[in-house]
């Protein structure tokens, strides 16, 4: 029986379905229960043995390669000799940007956490190599040459977070429990909050706790009783969200729990903050700082530069995935290969997005997109499971359907990363809060992808997308992409979209 739909007062413990409202007797009784113990304690040892191993195998192969970069022969001290240093250069980078955290700082690990810190780690190790060949070039058996360090280190940037994610994926399938989290609080923002942890693989949503539940809403118990079940319950973290419980109250509760169980608090602005949010020491008071300003044109071109230059390299790597789709499409179904469809990109301008046809034609008596007039652009239309052919399925669930925009972002029309791409009748009911999103070029991917895609409220899709404006940072666009990968193996649903 899911700890959902579980009677008010019980909850589901690593030996069985328990009261925790049962009187005193019946408390004590419970707090005698031994605690499975968390393995995942020790879950940052495998992210630092994997940086480790990696780093050195890649640093050993262009270590051996030494002589040909330079154009000479490397001895075998000459080649230890640059391993050792740039291993240890880019261990201590590693330690000093902490990207080893402790290890239920993420509530839901996945390879993008800690990603920024990580290559800027790799960054500053090259610049360490490079500061000690030139330093004591007669110390060394030979020369510490940048050809050598930039290949290493290169290297060291792709290899690095392609094992962490190998490793967060065996770890999350391997026999290491789950986090079991409980939600302070009930209602939207707290049913949001359980619908982001329900889909993790890494987490055990066990329940909600609240004082005054809305209605409908099955909870573990009050306030009061939350020390108990975090007990009981082998719990791991709390998340706090909103609740109408009185804030002295629940700072009290959560008082005692500090120091025994990992506390995460929904900010009450949350609408305002993004990932690029940081906390600022106040006379004592911590306070959370918002960067003001728009992007600078440094920013801007960087952005632009990188878009050309990913869709280019997108489109021909993935011309044999793309010319085979087309070949599929057309042995398989009538009708164009390509679906095109008019949006709104930047300042409202009209575009036509491309994506690979993934559905048969509909019928004179079937509703279409461009027929729907209500603002639900993930909502399912009742014919479009049945329209979806069976390569169609495919594309979308990998993905390969999405990957003609790459020339709407070789156009210009489209960026890599960006707001979700809306039709104009969707446009046309917009609230007006929402019009910030049209500051800039949409994406191909974006928060409302990575967060969730067509599980989200479409208030809560425009809240990504106005948070996406108003935080940006290249930052931020990296640790978007590569979380992207993921979410499309994960699957997010058949879209509306043909």
């Amino acid at each position: 029986m899911s700890s959902r739909t579980l009677p008010r007062g019980t909850i589901e413990t690593p030996t069985g379905t328990l009261s925790v409202l049962g009187g005193s007797r019946a408390r004590r009784a419970l707090l005698s229960i031994p605690l499975e113990r968390d393995r995942r304690r020790l879950g940052w040892t495998w992210l630092a043995l994997s940086d480790g191993l990696v780093g050195l195998l890649v640093l050993l192969v262009a270590g051996n390669l030494l002589g040909t970069l330079t154009g000479g022969v490397s001895s075998v001290l000459a080649t230890l000799e640059f391993v050792g240093i740039s291993w240890t250069a880019l261990a201590l980078a590693a330690v000093a940007k902490r990207v080893y955290p402790k290890a239920r700082r993420h509530i839901a690990p996945a390879p993008a956490d800690d990603l920024g810190n990580l290559e800027s780690a790799i960054v500053i190790g090259a610049l360490l190599t490079l500061a000690v060949g030139a330093l004591f070039p007669s110390l060394l058996h030979g020369p510490l040459h940048p050809a050598a360090i930039a290949t290493a280190f290169g290297g060291c940037a792709v290899a690095l977070p392609i094992a962490r994610a190998a490793v967060i994926g065996a770890r999350g399938r391997s026999d290491v429990r789950p986090a079991r989290v409980v939600v302070v609080g009930t209602g939207t923002i707290a049913a949001d909050v359980g619908a982001r942890l329900g889909r993790s693989r890494h987490v055990d949503l066990v329940g909600y706790v609240d004082d005054d539940p809305v209605a409908d809403q099955p909870v573990l118990g009050d306030l009061a009783s939350l020390p108990t079940i975090c007990r009981v319950g082998a719990i791991d973290r709390v998340v706090v969200a909103f609740s109408r419980s009185h804030p002295a109250r629940t700072t009290d509760i959560l008082r005692s729990l500090v120091g025994a169980v990992a506390v995460d608090v929904v900010p009450r602005y949350f609408e305002l903050t993004g990932w690029e949010a940081t906390f600022e020491d106040l006379d004592g008071l911590s306070v959370i700082s918002l960067d003001g300003g728009s992007p600078s044109r440094f920013w801007r071109f960087v952005k632009r530069a990188f878009d050309l230059a990913g869709s280019a390299l997108g489109l021909l790597v993935a011309s044999p995935v793309l010319v085979a789709s087309i070949l599929a499409i057309k042995a398989t179904s009538p009708g164009p290969v390509l679906f095109r469809q008019a949006r709104l990109g930047q300042d409202r301008r009209p575009f036509e997005i491309l994506k690979l046809r993934t559905m048969r034609e509909p019928r004179p008596t079937e509703t279409t997109l461009g027929e729907r007039l209500v603002p639900v652009p993930l909502a399912k239309l009742p014919d479009v499971e049945s329209r979806v052919t069976p390569v169609g399925r495919v594309l979308r669930r990998l993905g390969v359907d999405e990957l003609p925009q790459l020339w709407n972002v070789l156009r210009g029309e489209m960026s890599l990363v960006g707001p979700r791409p809306f039709v104009p009748e969707e446009c046309s009911v917009l609230p007006e809060w929402v019009e910030r999103r049209f500051e800039i070029r949409p994406g191909l991917t974006g928060l409302w992808q990575v967060c969730g895609q067509h599980d989200l409220r479409f208030e809560e899709l425009c809240r990504l997308d106005c948070q996406y404006v108003a935080s940006w940072s290249f930052t931020a666009d990296i640790r978007i992409l590569s979380r992207t990968p993921g979410r499309l193996l994960r699957g997010g649903g058949v879209g509306t979209d043909r």
